[in-house]
């Protein structure tokens, strides 16, 4: 008897469209006028639209991802699947940490996502009352927890806690990704599915957006709040000689000093600004990621080949993305003062996604693989039990 491999599902156009937008969203957001705000009157600022929201597409589309890696059949598939994430995490812990190697000042987000993955691996068969309990607690209390625990990161310095709390912190964007195990579960090939997704897109943008707009501008809260500040150097806690005066007499103690618990500003709460991470802009910007999605699943369905480009870079997302990060810092170490070059942001940034778009065509039309796709495949299959031997 032969071994039977287990069911295959068909990609899905549109899940690699919307991560194919996603990757391309992200150079825009880094090399297209990354620090000019958005301007409809200023055509070199509208890159700054994709701003906060490509990254927050990207995690949507992992958490669909997740749930398509997870498609063994019986206990045995479960347990291989399991594996496969795990593996895949690995990798892309390993090459997420590489990256932030690289000079240009690009904040990975390769490592949050190997977190994310290997604690969204209960929430794959848990019901999904539990992922939506999950999911809103994240994006609602999240932040808050993210406030804090940056306060505690300033003192500590912990890698592992710049992960949970700092960036793309890992606490509330758990959140996106649950959001995308929901929607993958509920079932992402029905026309049904996708029609209340986009419906429930469009309300969560709205709710938000407006939401945040509206209690930012009750609070006084308009613009961007600014991040925590970092202790200064020489700022770690250790015993340290005083003189304190008593009695006439000047008294040498040594007592430990510590220093000042950086103030949290709440406010930062109400800010609705690109990676303010707030739960209005996670909201928002996730209500946006899920309305995408879904537009693009619904027309993918009716006609696929006009998404022939954004298909082709989604299934080389991997390879895209690190290699995006590369060139940065290659422009960046080859002596130039800023990580892109001036010009009004549109010519990097198409000088970018025609390289990227062109060879994820000739690479997707070959019928192969990207090298981190084959290589995250290759390390994750690694794991299978060995087939039984053919009788």
């Amino acid at each position: 008897m032969h071994h039977v491999p287990p069911p295959h599902r068909p990609r899905l156009t549109g899940l690699d469209a919307a991560r194919g937008l996603a990757v391309l969203g992200m150079f825009a957001a880094h090399v297209g006028a990354p620090d000019t705000p958005f301007d409809w009157t200023d055509p070199s600022s509208w890159p700054d639209l994709v701003n906060g929201r490509s990254s927050i597409l990207f995690a949507l589309c992992a958490g669909v991802s997740l749930v398509l890696l997870t498609t063994g059949p019986g206990p045995t598939g479960r347990v291989r699947d399991r594996r496969h994430v795990l593996a895949r995490a690995a990798v892309l812990l390993a090459i997420g940490a590489l990256l932030t190697l690289v000079p240009g000042g690009v904040l990975v987000i390769l490592p949050t996502y190997a977190v994310l993955f290997v604690a969204a691996l209960p929430f794959l068969r848990l019901r999904l009352r539990w992922v939506v309990l999950a999911g809103a607690l994240s994006l609602g209390a999240g932040p808050v927890l993210a406030l804090v625990g940056q306060a505690v990161v300033e003192l500590s310095g912990s890698g592992v806690a710049d992960l949970v709390f700092v960036g793309y912190p890992a606490v509330s964007w758990f959140g996106v990704v649950l959001a995308g195990v929901l929607v993958a579960r509920l079932g992402l090939e029905r026309a049904r599915v996708l029609r209340r997704t986009l419906v429930s897109g469009v309300a969560m943008a709205v709710t938000g957006y407006g939401g945040g707009a509206l209690l930012g501008s009750a609070f006084g809260v308009t613009g961007p709040v600014g991040m925590l500040a970092p202790v200064e150097p020489g700022g770690a806690a250790g015993p340290v000689s005083k003189t304190v005066p008593s009695g006439g007499a000047d008294v040498v103690q040594l007592r430990p000093e510590f220093p000042p618990f950086p103030q949290i500003q709440w406010e930062r709460l109400l800010d609705i600004t690109p990676h303010a991470g707030s739960s209005f802009e996670l909201v928002g910007a996730l209500g946006v990621a899920l309305t995408v999605l879904a537009t693009l699943s619904l027309v993918a369905a009716r006609t696929s080949a006009i998404f022939l480009p954004l298909r082709a870079v989604g299934r080389l997302a991997l390879t895209l993305y690190s290699c995006h990060v590369l060139a940065i810092g290659a422009w960046f170490a080859s002596g130039n003062p800023d990580p892109v070059p001036a010009l009004d942001g549109w010519f990097p940034f198409l000088a970018l996604a025609v390289v990227a778009i062109v060879t994820a065509l000739v690479v997707d039309l070959s019928g192969r693989r990207g090298p981190l796709e084959a290589l995250t495949r290759r390390v994750s299959r690694a794991l299978d039990d060995p087939r039984p031997p053919t009788a």
